[in-house]
């Protein structure tokens, strides 16, 4: 998939519109739709989106991902789509929404199908919709596929705000049901103070990308995932209260049976369950007994893990 960052015409295309925080089971569907037009139309796929969430102009703050720009990049290059375009948000914005059909979408790309889902919106006070797509397409010459709105086993709405809420909520089972995955951060192996090592239990740590969604502190089940190689971890999430006076946040994994060096790797870290919440054990000695119990808790989960 070829990634850019301003506007390059491309002509003949199969056209989606849309933010895509998180690429939920709802986003997939739009995707999958469009990858079909495209193969039925013989042409390429191109997925119009920004650089940031649109909604944050429309917010008194600023609304975090579900995940970050490229981990959006790698799902969408793996569902099959072509070309991304990640645009300026700032130089669109106050475009009238007929303007930006015409002079951007149709002018750059002569779209043969443009795809959307059925609440989308773009355009100067967002007065762009489906239905102003479908009354043009005669006269821009491309067909418009609405995809309606779904429903998680019929039931339950999917979006990307009901999914932030839930890992506010730590709820990891309905996130993983709405995601279509479990959820997950990735980033670079930065060195820690090394006093998990102390304890015999040798740690990944990475910093939580601030423009992502945070989890509970607590301490998780889950995998790291290093290149093509999976190991199942257990995960410590939060301020370390014991050993810091909860001064700043750490993400830090023992990834089960490995001793490698990660220092520097990028790791993609996948939480699947939450053992505990995140406590002040006031002495670093009943610490190393709570971890010693945990690590128990978790080498007994591991081992069917890897069965």
């Amino acid at each position: 998939m070829e990634v850019f960052r301003e506007i390059e015409p491309n002509k003949n295309l199969a056209l989606a519109l849309g933010y895509f925080d998180g690429i939920h089971i709802g986003h997939k569907k739009i995707i999958t739709e469009l990858i079909k037009q495209a193969r039925e139309k013989k042409v390429k796929s191109a997925i119009i989106t920004f650089d940031t969430n649109p909604a944050n102009y429309f917010s008194d703050k600023t609304i975090p991902n579900i995940q970050t720009f490229k981990d959006r990049e790698i799902l969408l290059s793996s569902l099959g789509v072509d070309y991304l375009y990640e645009l300026d948000f700032e130089k669109y914005k106050d475009m009238d929404a007929q303007k930006y059909l015409k002079d951007v979408l149709v002018k750059n790309f002569e779209p043969k199908v443009i795809v959307v889902g059925y609440n989308h919106t773009f355009g100067k006070e967002k007065k762009g919709t489906p239905s102003l797509l479908k009354d043009f397409a005669s006269n821009y010459g491309y067909d418009c596929v609405v995809v309606p709105k779904v429903k998680y086993k019929d039931r339950d709405d999917v979006s990307s705000t009901i999914i932030r809420k839930r890992i506010e909520l730590g709820h990891l089972n309905a996130v993983k049901a709405f995601l279509g995955r479990q959820f997950s951060v990735r980033n670079s192996v930065v060195r820690g103070n090394k006093i998990a090592r102390t304890l015999g239990y040798p740690t990944a740590n990475i910093i939580w990308p601030n423009s992502m969604i945070k989890l509970p502190y607590g301490v998780y089940f889950g995998f790291v995932q290093a290149g093509s190689k999976m190991r199942p971890a257990l995960i410590s999430w939060g301020t370390k209260p014991t050993l810091t006076n909860g001064q700043n946040e750490v993400l830090e994994a023992h990834l089960y049976n490995f001793d490698e060096n990660l220092y520097g790797r990028i790791i993609k870290i996948i939480f699947t369950k939450k053992l505990r919440d995140m406590e002040n054990f006031g002495h670093i000695r009943l610490l190393t007994t709570q971890i010693q119990k945990d690590y128990k808790a978790f080498e007994k989960w591991a081992k069917l893990m890897i069965r």
